[in-house]
Order: C-alpha cells, then sequence, then structure tokens
C-alpha cells in the first residue's frame, strides 16, 4: 500500500490520471540506508510506470534540481526508519547518486542540471561523471533508440556519446549513463543563432558573424559517418528506388494533395520513375533533426538516437535509405530560417523571405558538400549526384507533410 501510495503521488507530480488503481510489479532498493534509492515499475492501466524514490531522513535539507520544483512524494517506514520520500530524478543530491550507484561507482560531488524532463525521459547532466537517462514509461521490449546507441558506440561511430551502462530489468530499459558531452551546444539553438545574427545584419550569409556555413558541412560529414555505422550495424540490402517515389507520393497525397500540383512535382516524379535504379536501404537514425545534434568542443555528436529507426507510423524499425535522414535534417534548416523570421517579424513586412532562403542554400550546400565528400558514402546512395539531389527533394517533400 505504501508503495502504491508513492506511485499514485508520482503519477500526480506528471499530471497523469490513472485509468485504476496503479499495481506495483517491481520494487528493488538500489541504495540502502539514508540516503537511500528505491526503484519501482508498476502497472498503470496497462502501462509500467517507471519511478526512483530518494530516500532522506526527517531532518535533513532538500535540494532541488529547479527553482520552484516539486519533488515531494510522501513518507516511507522502512528498516532504517522513516524516510522522506522524494522524486529522486529532481533532486540535485540524489540524481547524480543514482548515476553512481547505476554505474556502481563512488558518488562524488559536482555540477547536475536538467537538460529533458518529459513522458519519454528524464535526461541529467552530471558534468564530468556523466549524463543519467531515466525513462518513465517502460516498453515491454528493448527500446529501439538505447539499440542504436549502442549499435553505433560498437560499430566505431565516434560521434556519439558513448553508453557506459544499459540499465536493464527483465529486457526492458530502465535508463542508461553515457560518457560526459563537453561543452555542448544543440544544433538547434546554434542554427537559430546564426539565423538571429545573419537577419540582423543581412548582405550574404557567409558574412554573417554567426555564420553556420563550416559547422553544416561538418554536420554532414558527421551524418554520413553515421549512416555508415548503421550499415555496419545493421546491414543493408537493396530496393528499387520507384517504391520509396509511391511511399513518399502517398504521404504527400494523404496529408495535402495540393502540394503533388505544385509546379515541376510531376515532373520530378516522373523522373525519379523512370531512374529505374536499385539502392540500399538501411535502418536509418528515423527523425534526423538539428534537434537531435549537438557540438561539442570536440566536433558534431549525435546527442538523441530517438526513434532509433521507428518509422512515422509504425511501432518496430523499418529501413529506408539515408538519403531519407538527409532531408529531415534539410527541412530542419527550412524549420530554423522560418522560426526565426516569425520571431524577428511576425507580419511579414520585412521581406525575410529572400535571405532565409540565402541562408537556406548556403548551409544546404555545405551540408551536402561534407555528406557527399565523405569516403565509403556514395555506396550506400549512389553514385549519381542528380539522382541524389532530385531524391532528397521529393523526400523533403514528404517530410513536410508530417508534424515538426
Amino acid at each position: 500500500q505504501a508503495l502504491r501510495t508513492l506511485t499514485e503521488a508520482w503519477l500526480e507530480l506528471r499530471q497523469v490520471a490513472p485509468p485504476s488503481a496503479p499495481v506495483v510489479v517491481r520494487a528493488e532498493v538500489l541504495r540502502a540506508g539514508r540516503p537511500g534509492l528505491l526503484d519501482i515499475v508498476a502497472d498503470v492501466g496497462g502501462r509500467l510506470a517507471h519511478l526512483v524514490v530518494g530516500l532522506r531522513g526527517v531532518a535533513d535539507e532538500q535540494h532541488f534540481l529547479r527553482a520552484g520544483d516539486e519533488a515531494a512524494l510522501g513518507l516511507l517506514d522502512d528498516e532504517t526508519g522513516l524516510a522522506v520520500c522524494t522524486d529522486a530524478l529532481r533532486d540535485a543530491e540524489l540524481a547524480p547518486l543514482l548515476l553512481a550507484t547505476v554505474r556502481t561507482v563512488e558518488p562524488r560531488p559536482g555540477p547536475v542540471a536538467v537538460l529533458r524532463d518529459d513522458d519519454d525521459a528524464a535526461l541529467i547532466d552530471c558534468g564530468d561523471r556523466g549524463d543519467l537517462m531515466v525513462f518513465p514509461w517502460v516498453q515491454d521490449r528493448p527500446r529501439p533508440d538505447v539499440d542504436v546507441m549502442v549499435a553505433l558506440d560498437e560499430a566505431g561511430f565516434n560521434h556519439v556519446a558513448a553508453p557506459l551502462v544499459r540499465w536493464v530489468w527483465e529486457g526492458r530499459d530502465l535508463g542508461v549513463v553515457q560518457e560526459p558531452l563537453a561543452d555542448r551546444s544543440g544544433g538547434w539553438a546554434l542554427a537559430l543563432t546564426s539565423l538571429r545574427d545573419f537577419y540582423a545584419s543581412g548582405g550574404a550569409p557567409e558574412d554573417a558573424g554567426g555564420d553556420f556555413g563550416a559547422e553544416a558541412r561538418a554536420l554532414g560529414t558527421m551524418t554520413a559517418r553515421m549512416h555508415l555505422a548503421l550499415d555496419r550495424a545493421f546491414l543493408r540490402h537493396p530496393e528499387p528506388v520507384a517504391e520509396w517515389v509511391d511511399e513518399a507520393e502517398d504521404a504527400i497525397a494523404a496529408a495535402d494533395s495540393s502540394l503533388l500540383d505544385a509546379p515541376g512535382v510531376s515532373d520530378l516524379v516522373k523522373w525519379l520513375r523512370d531512374a529505374d535504379g536499385r539502392l540500399p536501404v538501411i535502418r536509418t537514425h528515423g527523425d534526423f533533426t538539428l534537434g537531435r545534434t549537438a557540438r561539442t568542443d570536440q566536433g558534431w555528436v549525435v546527442c538523441d538516437c530517438a526513434p532509433g529507426g521507428v518509422l512515422a507510423g509504425a511501432t518496430a524499425p523499418g529501413r529506408r535509405t539515408p538519403l531519407a535522414d538527409v532531408a529531415d535534417l534539410l527541412y530542419s534548416m527550412h524549420r530554423a530560417s522560418a522560426v526565426v523570421a516569425a520571431e524577428r517579424d511576425p507580419t511579414g513586412r520585412q521581406g525575410l523571405a529572400s535571405l532565409g532562403q540565402a541562408w537556406e542554400a548556403r548551409n544546404r550546400r555545405a551540408f551536402m558538400t561534407g555528406y557527399l565528400g565523405t569516403a565509403g558514402i556514395g555506396g550506400l546512395v549512389g553514385p549519381a549526384r542528380d539522382l541524389v539531389r532530385r531524391l532528397v527533394s521529393f523526400l523533403e517533400l514528404a517530410r513536410s507533410v508530417r508534424e515538426p
């Protein structure tokens, strides 16, 4: 009953209304005493909720990670005595203690910050001790994004924070500890900064203080290396290009068929079908946007492997051309341009569209130069650059009809 009460309090903190009373299916003491850690998995209406409860002495001072955060869950009487229970992932002392416990190393002091806290994952940056990711809802199988993270690391791809510990229970992922990323800056944030500088200064994008060109090229190289590593990890097989065109066309037609009537689109579709080629498909990232990347002092990295190759509308990983990831990234650049233009000129009277197009054109070229210039990538995307360019264009149109 006490553990169920703690689970109900945790659900209330996350603003989840359970359809029925939670049923605790796992309760493991990760660290006894005070401070202590208790790991709970509970069935909540057919979903498995996962919470890590911090146990503190009743006189202990609490320090939460974010000002005003509410993390109290209640009281628990165990063999050590009465404990004040908190959500450990919101506690500045207990979150890094959990990382040390999962890693089976001695805890040590250092900075700690919340990078993310949503229904999919909580991500805690513990400085040079590593990053701790914990999943609040447990899937009934290994998580595809963690599978991809591990596969990339094992394939020798050094542009991902290596998983140090994969925390599992009965084949289900509870969390993962990754090596630290020093001085990271999100790819989305860097693009927005570049665009703000450019819109403020005008002129040519390469002359702006925050020119993104060199970064875009390096990002293209990193993306190609990711695809080559995924090819080594999951292996390729060939498919007719016409099948990709059919799938993309169906997706566009289902969302907004008028896009297929835009000037040049029907000719593009016909050209791609007439190309009559076969190219490899692999397990790709699946939704490769600027927001899934970060720039560190060691270069670009993939900081978010979700959805792990699970394609839109699917529940299990699939295969597609790696150029679909490329189209995702290029569409993300377009979105960044539009977001900053709307931020700077909500009425559209300043005519920033031409500046945005110039920024996009420069950085698309730089990205594709880095991508296609990477040794070995021609074996995955084919040697015909005109086919690559047209395929990416059509796949980007298909990406545009999905949610951002």
